[in-house]
């Protein structure tokens, strides 16, 4: 029995040792192939060297043809609010014309905006930012939360004009126009009727204060007292005028932060441009070095 198990033990030993030498072969191959890659990366690049050269010095001056050629634009941003509306309805209705500015539709565009057509054609994108999207939970929905129009357009001196378009057309949506139109008019017989009934108080506090009959009154069988007139009175007027103040705020968008005037273009960059264009450049040097230098070595046999 223990001769049994010393033998097992050494052929464990033996397994072991195999794999131990396998894995040094298997990672000295891969040593000795990164290594004969790269050196014949190398020899690809100094023997062609000028031929990568002139690909990465073409490749820049065609960039710079495409970047002096590419209009200029200018980009900027405004913050709008909503009252108590889902966001994704506003989203939903700028993604849509969003759609129309990239598919070039630019006469619905100025149609949506009420803009002129040549106006339309200026603008080059926009994008809706939701700014409280990673404050709320997952399975809440964002309601009355300020969101942010980034647009892009290559004359800036429309970011005056662009702004009230976009806010009108967001504001005249036909269900955000009824739901405005019906609070409005809430709105509005409420104060229709509080001035009703402080017209009504009021001339019962002249009837209280300038008597033609016998002094005292009631009402509801209980005596008048003209301080609690006054009271009342002052009461409804400061509701009828918090109420004129929402109905003269009675909105469904309105701005925060409006666009801000852009002197200087946006883009397009040209360091960007030439970082590019001399990478694609290079590499495509580098493969076609690396074709002439492989179709070399069969040649001569070296390969």
């Amino acid at each position: 029995m223990p001769q049994e198990t010393t033998k097992y033990r050494g052929e464990k030993v033996a397994r072991e040792d195999n794999i131990d030498i396998d894995m040094i072969s298997i990672l000295q191959s891969i040593g000795r192939g990164i290594s004969n890659a790269l050196s014949f990366l190398t020899s690809a690049i100094k023997n062609y060297f000028l031929l990568i050269s002139v690909l990465v010095g073409a490749s820049i001056a065609v960039s710079y043809v495409v970047y002096k050629t590419t209009k200029p634009y200018y980009t900027s941003s405004m913050t709008l609010v909503l009252a108590n509306i889902r966001n994704e309805f506003i989203e939903d209705q700028l993604d849509k014309l969003s759609d129309m500015i990239d598919d070039d539709n630019f006469e619905t565009v100025a149609n949506r905006l009420d803009i002129t057509a040549d106006a339309a054609r200026q603008v080059k994108e926009m994008k809706f930012i939701n700014l409280d999207q990673d404050r709320i939970d997952e399975d809440s929905v964002l309601t009355g939360s300020p969101f942010r129009i980034e647009l892009t357009i290559y004359e800036p001196l429309l970011f005056e004009s662009l702004e009230p378009a976009i806010t009108n057309y967001l504001e005249n949506n036909r269900y955000f126009a009824r739901q405005k139109s019906i609070k409005q008019k809430q709105v509005e017989n409420l104060i229709s009727k509080l001035k009703e009934e402080i017209s009504s108080i009021d001339s019962m506090k002249t009837n209280v204060s300038e008597p033609k009959g016998p002094v005292g009154g009631f009402v509801y069988g209980q005596p008048i007292d003209p301080t609690n007139l006054y009271r009342e009175s002052i009461t409804m007027y400061k509701e009828q005028v918090e109420l004129e103040s929402d109905l003269e705020k009675l909105a469904n968008v309105e701005i925060v932060t409006g666009f801000t005037p852009r002197l200087r273009p946006t883009g397009p960059s040209l360091i960007r441009y030439l970082a590019i264009s001399g990478l694609v450049g290079l590499l495509l040097g580098i493969i076609v070095a690396i074709n002439l230098e492989n179709k070399k070595r069969k040649k001569t046999g070296l390969a």
